[in-house]
C-alpha cells in the first residue's frame, strides 16, 4: 500500500474517531470534534485520490479552495441575497393562493409559498453550484498543473479545501440556530467526496479546453460537475423544507435520520462515482464513462444501490425506537 493511501486509511479512521466522540458525548466535542470531523473525511478523500493518480496531493489547490472558493461563495451569496429578497418580498400572497388551489397540504404550502424557501432554492440550487464551482477552478489555479493528471489532482483538492471551511460553517451554523449540530456535521462527512467529484471534473475540462479540447468537452463536464452539486443541494434544500413543514408530527431526531440516510446514499453513490472518474484521469481515459450516462438501465442500477443503503438506517429505527424519537 503506498503511502498516500495510508494517509487515506488513517484520515478517515480520524473522521470515524469524530463521529463516535460527537454521539457518545456531544457536550465535549467542541470544538475539538468538530474541527476534526470537518476535516477528516475530506482529507481522506484528497489522499486517496493522489494515490489512485500516484502523486503528491497539490496543497495550494487546497489553500485556493477554502480561500478564493470559499470567498467568492460569500460574496455571490450576498449578492443574490440582496436582489432575490427585494425581488420576491411581495410573492408569498400570490404564491399561498397559488398553492391553497393546488390543495396541498396548508402546512407545507405556508413553507413552500415563502420567499425565504424560494431564496434558498434559487441560492443552493442554481447561484451555489455555478459560482462555487467557478470559485474552486480560480482557487485550483493556483497548482499551475501541467498535465491533465494534475489538473483534475487540482480541481479535486480545490473542492477539498471548499469543504473543509464549508463543513464547519454549516456545523457552527447548525449549532447557532439550536439544530442538531452533531446530524449536520456527521452528514457533511457522509457527502465528503461531492466537492471533489464536481471540482474535479470542472476543472480538468478547463484545463482540457485551454489545450485543445472542443468547447462541447468542455461544457459537459461543466454541466456534470455542477449538476452533481445541485442535486445534492436541493434534495438537502428538499429534506429541510419537508422537515420544517411537518415538525408538528416530526422531531429534530426525525429530521436528522431522514436526512442522514440520504446524505449516506448519495454520498456512497458519490464514492463510487469519484473512484471511477478518477481511476478514468489515471489510465488516460476519458473523466465520465459510458457508465455514468444516464442510461436507463444505469440510472435503475444506482438506484437501487442507493436505496440499498438506506436499510440500516431502517433497521436502527425499528430496533431502537428510542433512538427515532430522541431518547
Amino acid at each position: 500500500m503506498n503511502r498516500q493511501y495510508q494517509q487515506a486509511w488513517l484520515a478517515l479512521a480520524a473522521g470515524l474517531a469524530a463521529i463516535v466522540w460527537v454521539t457518545a458525548d456531544p457536550a465535549s466535542a467542541l470544538p475539538g470534534a468538530l474541527i476534526l470531523g470537518s476535516a477528516a473525511v475530506p482529507l481522506a478523500v484528497l489522499f486517496a485520490i493522489a494515490g489512485r493518480l500516484r502523486i503528491e496531493p497539490t496543497w495550494p489547490a487546497v489553500l485556493g479552495g477554502a480561500t478564493i472558493g470559499i470567498g467568492i461563495a460569500f460574496v455571490s451569496h450576498a449578492a443574490v441575497f440582496i436582489f432575490a429578497y427585494t425581488l420576491f418580498l411581495g410573492f408569498a400572497e400570490s404564491g399561498v393562493s397559488l398553492l391553497e388551489a393546488l390543495r396541498i397540504d396548508p402546512r407545507l404550502t405556508t413553507v413552500l409559498a415563502s420567499p425565504w424557501t424560494i431564496l434558498l432554492l434559487v441560492e443552493l440550487v442554481v447561484v451555489a453550484p455555478l459560482t462555487e464551482e467557478i470559485g474552486k477552478a480560480l482557487g485550483a489555479r493556483l497548482a499551475r498543473p501541467s498535465d491533465r493528471v494534475h489538473a483534475f489532482m487540482a480541481g479535486a483538492a480545490a473542492g477539498v479545501g471548499f469543504a473543509i471551511v464549508e463543513n464547519a460553517l454549516y456545523a457552527t451554523g447548525a449549532l447557532w440556530a439550536s439544530y442538531p449540530w452533531e446530524a449536520m456535521l456527521i452528514g457533511r462527512m457522509l457527502g465528503g467526496a461531492i466537492h471533489p467529484l464536481a471540482s474535479g471534473l470542472v476543472f480538468v475540462a478547463w484545463w482540457q479546453y485551454r489545450n485543445g479540447a472542443s468547447p462541447r468537452s468542455y461544457v459537459r463536464n461543466f454541466a456534470i460537475g455542477a449538476g452533481v452539486h445541485a442535486l445534492w443541494n436541493g434534495a438537502l434544500v428538499a429534506l429541510t423544507v419537508s422537515a420544517t413543514a411537518f415538525e408538528i408530527e416530526a422531531t429534530a431526531a426525525d429530521a436528522a435520520v431522514v436526512s442522514l440516510a440520504y446524505a449516506g446514499a448519495f454520498g456512497a453513490v458519490a464514492t463510487a462515482a469519484l473512484w471511477i472518474v478518477t481511476s478514468n484521469v489515471a489510465d488516460g481515459r476519458d473523466e465520465v464513462p459510458e457508465m455514468m450516462a444516464l442510461d436507463g438501465r444505469v440510472v435503475a442500477g444506482w438506484t437501487v444501490l442507493a436505496a440499498s443503503l438506506l436499510l440500516p438506517v431502517a433497521v436502527l429505527i425499528v430496533a431502537f425506537p428510542g433512538f427515532r424519537s430522541g431518547g
